[in-house]
């Protein structure tokens, strides 16, 4: 059974995963920004949202996050909730959607079918989501702030519910939501500051790389690391 009281991380300083993680994405980005502003052709070639370098990077740690999705439910599902087991599938399901969105924009440069096959899903996922947008025209305003809202709520006001209320730390835990620690949500904050100070980060590949490399960090390493080791 799950030890509710024992599942939180025992240190706040950055474990080895992290500084491994932050360190190359703060070079990465610093590199962006840098590479903007004095060689705009090489930060096309390599930044590009529409097949720079760096999208293949982007879509490397997914399959990893689904891969860590997939380890957790495998060695942890006869332990943990049924709740615990619909989030990992849920997480793992969500990967392979952006693996599959992020590949439709970038070259096939080792020519796979499975590529083809990705490109072709994501048109029929975008011309069903183009039908449902022309049906209801705030549609996209009203996911784009679901999303802000959701995103708000999970870096802002769960770490601290986790932290403060004891029932709610024990239903976290066992449904096996990954929390933040306050590492983590220093560097979302850190990325926003970046997106409103250049606008090459949230227009390049840059955003989604962090965004990716963090929520990687949070699956190895989050608040409530107990709960996903057995």
């Amino acid at each position: 059974m799950l030890n509710t009281y024992n599942t939180a991380r025992k240190k706040n300083s950055l474990t080895r995963f992290e500084k491994v993680i932050f360190g190359l994405i703060t070079v990465f980005t610093a590199l962006a920004i840098v590479l903007f502003f004095t060689n705009k052709a090489y930060f096309e070639m390599i930044y590009s949202a529409d097949g720079g370098f760096f999208g293949y990077v982007t879509v490397l740690l997914l399959l990893v996050i689904f891969g860590v999705s997939a380890v957790y439910l495998i060695r942890l599902s006869r332990y943990r909730s049924i709740q615990f087991c619909i989030v990992f599938i849920l997480a793992g399901v969500v990967s392979l959607f952006f693996i599959a969105e992020k590949m439709s924009h970038l070259p096939d440069l080792l020519h796979l079918s499975t590529h083809k096959l990705f490109k072709t899903n994501t048109t029929i996922l975008r011309a069903n989501a183009s039908g449902i947008m022309k049906i209801n025209e705030v549609g996209q305003i009203a996911l784009h702030w679901v999303l802000i809202a959701a995103g708000v709520f999970y870096f802002m006001v769960l770490p601290f519910i986790y932290r403060s209320n004891f029932r709610a730390k024990r239903f976290i835990d066992k449904i096996g939501i990954p929390i933040p620690h306050r590492n983590h949500v220093i560097a979302i904050i850190v990325l926003l500051v970046l997106t409103v100070l250049f606008s090459v980060v949230n227009q390049s590949e840059v955003l989604p790389l962090n965004l990716s490399a963090i929520f990687l960090t949070i699956l190895f390493c989050p608040e409530n690391i107990g709960v996903f080791r057995r």
